[in-house]
C-alpha cells in the first residue's frame, strides 16, 4: 500500500551575511522559482512556502544581522513545529542552523531533548576565540551547544539547544584545530570522510540514527551541500574535494523518511553563481524528494 507523501513546509533563509561570499543568499530565491520543485509538485509532493527570511535593508554588522535573522527564522520554525508540521529550511549560509534548531527546540524541550545529524564537509564549531576569519557560518553548531556569542546561544531560550551526546557529524574533511578540540572535549561523535568511505554511508547513517534517537524525543537533520563532492554539487561557496556521493546520500535519506521522530530538515549553502547546468539546483530538489516520498 502506498503512503501519502508528507507535506513539507518550506522556509527560505535568503542570507549569506555570515559567510565570506554572500552568493548563497540567492539560493532560496532560485529554489522558490525552480522548475524542479514545480516538477516535484506535479508528481504529488506537498510543498508549501511559509516564509522567506531576508536581511534587513538597513546596514547592520554581520553579528547583529545574524541575531536578527536567527530570531525571525526561529519564530517561523517554532510556529510550524507548534502546529505539528514538518519543515525544511532552505539556506542561505549555515548560520541558519542557529535559528532553525533554536526554533524547533523551543517547542519540544519541555518534553525532552532533541538530536541532530549534521552532514557537512566542515565542523562549523568555532567560537569567536578560535575562528581565524570571524565568519559566523563557521560557528552555528558551537552556538547550539552553548558556546559562542551570548546573543546567538540564547535565541528564544537561554539554555543550549543540543547536548553533545545527541549530536553527530557526517562527512567531515576540512576543519581547524580549535573547533576539533571543542568537539573532542565534548565527546561529540564525528564520522570523518575516511570512515564514511571505509564503512559506507548507509552503515554510518544507521549508527547516526542510534545516536540522535538515544535519550531524545525527536531529531533533525541539516545538510550542507559542501558535504557532497563538488563533481555532484558544484553550486556551493566552500567546495571541498572528495566528498559524499549525491546518489548515495539521496539513497540513504529514505531510511528516515518514514520516521515520525524526524521533526524537520535543513539544506544550506546553495550558491547558484557556482552552479553548472543547474546540477546543484536539481540536487536540492532530489534531496527534498528523498525526504518526501516514503
Amino acid at each position: 500500500m502506498s503512503v501519502e507523501p508528507r507535506t513539507i513546509h518550506l522556509v527560505g533563509y535568503a542570507s549569506g551575511v555570515a559567510a565570506s561570499d554572500s552568493g548563497c543568499s540567492q539560493g532560496p530565491i532560485v529554489m522558490q522559482n525552480s522548475s524542479y520543485l514545480f516538477e516535484l509538485k506535479d508528481k504529488g509532493a506537498n510543498l508549501q512556502w511559509d516564509a522567506m527570511i531576508k536581511p534587513n535593508t538597513s546596514p547592520l554588522s554581520p553579528l547583529n544581522a545574524v541575531i536578527q535573522e536567527s530570531k525571525e527564522l526561529a519564530a517561523a520554525v517554532s510556529t510550524i513545529v507548534k502546529n505539528k508540521q514538518f519543515f525544511t529550511v532552505i539556506g542561505g549560509d549555515h548560520s541558519s542552523a542557529i535559528g532553525t534548531w533554536s526554533g524547533a527546540y523551543s517547542q519540544v524541550h519541555q518534553r525532552g531533548a532533541m538530536g541532530l545529524i549534521w552532514i557537512d564537509a566542515h565542523m562549523d564549531s568555532h567560537t569567536p576565540e578560535t575562528s581565524e576569519t570571524g565568519n559566523i557560518h563557521g560557528m552555528p553548531l558551537a552556538c547550539l551547544l552553548g558556546y559562542g556569542h551570548a546573543a546567538l546561544t540564547s535565541i528564544l531560550t537561554d539554555e543550549p539547544k543540543l547536548k553533545p551526546e545527541h549530536v553527530c557529524l557526517i562527512g567531515i574533511r576540512s576543519y581547524e584545530a580549535g573547533e576539533e578540540a571543542l568537539l573532542k572535549k565534548l565527546n561529540v561523535r564525528v564520522f570523518y570522510m575516511e570512515e564514511v568511505n571505509r564503512r559506507g554511508l548507509k552503515e554510518v547513517m544507521k549508527e547516526a540514527l542510534e545516536i540522535v534517537n538515544k535519550g531524545t524525543v525527536c531529531y533533525g537533520i541539516t545538510i550542507d551541500l559542501d558535504s557532497i563532492d563538488p563533481v555532484d554539487a558544484p553550486g556551493t561557496g566552500v567546495a571541498e574535494p572528495d566528498g559524499l556521493s549525491a546518489n548515495e546520500l539521496c539513497a540513504v535519506l529514505p531510511l528516515i523518511a518514514n520516521d515520525s521522530r524526524l521533526i524537520g530538515a535543513e539544506i544550506v549553502e546553495f550558491d547558484p553563481h557556482f552552479d553548472h547546468d543547474k546540477k546543484t539546483e536539481k540536487l536540492v530538489s532530489d534531496l527534498l524528494a528523498a525526504m518526501t516520498f516514503r
